[in-house]
């Protein structure tokens, strides 16, 4: 009598507990559980993705990921980066010379990818908006912004920033092969491979989900 009583407390505590957490899951919309999930396939190498998939994550959502992303990369990864060469200079000895020339390979990479951040940010992410609030609305897109622009022009001459610098990585890595180097340069080319890692995803997300199905879109919508 009394081991079934302690089996029907222990069950009940048990039930109770995972009600508890059942109930403090985040909880997340068709769209956003499917984003985590490419995002996952990603990150583990996938490169095809079942449509069923993606048919599931709304444009907007993966618009406002990019975007957050672009967010870390300024104001995150790249203070970051920047702080561990400015811990190199500051620290200059002759033997440096040699890796302090290797760090500026970076920074001219660094000005070419903020430009290009900048331009998705002020032009190409307010067209894709605008294009989003046109398939809802009906709204016409405002030509005197965007001029004759088009998403197919732009996805047929776009470059490949995360290929860019896993040449500049690349070519500082064959540099420095034998060379004793300082903490702080060890630690620059840590965060230099973490973060071509996260443009790559970035890149895919961006290359390979969201401009193929918004050109189909604008294709669709505007001819």
């Amino acid at each position: 009598m009394m081991k079934e009583q302690k089996h029907k407390m222990e069950s009940g505590l048990s039930e109770r507990l995972l009600k508890e957490r059942m109930d403090n899951k985040p909880v997340y919309t068709t769209s956003e559980d499917s984003l985590r999930t490419l995002i996952s396939m990603v990150e583990a190498g996938f490169s095809e993705f079942p449509e069923e998939l993606l048919q599931q994550i709304s444009v907007q959502d993966l618009l406002n990921m990019l975007k957050r992303s672009h967010g870390v990369y300024l104001n995150t990864k790249l203070p970051e980066i920047e702080q561990s060469i400015y811990s190199l200079y500051s620290k200059q000895t002759n033997s440096d010379n040699v890796l302090l020339m290797l760090c500026g390979f970076f920074i001219s990479y660094q000005k070419k990818l903020v430009a290009h951040i900048q331009y998705e940010e002020v032009f190409l992410f307010p067209y894709i908006q605008s294009l989003l609030e046109f398939q809802k609305s009906g709204k016409e897109i405002d030509r005197n912004r965007f001029g004759n622009f088009t998403l197919k022009q732009f996805f047929e001459n776009h470059s490949n920033l995360e290929e860019d610098l896993n040449e500049v990585r690349s070519k500082i890595s064959e540099h420095i092969e034998g060379l004793k180097t300082p903490l702080a340069f060890r630690i620059f080319m840590t965060q230099l491979e973490h973060f071509e890692k996260d443009l790559a995803i970035h890149a895919v997300l961006e290359d390979e989900v969201l401009l193929p199905r918004l050109v189909d879109m604008e294709l669709h919508l505007l001819g």
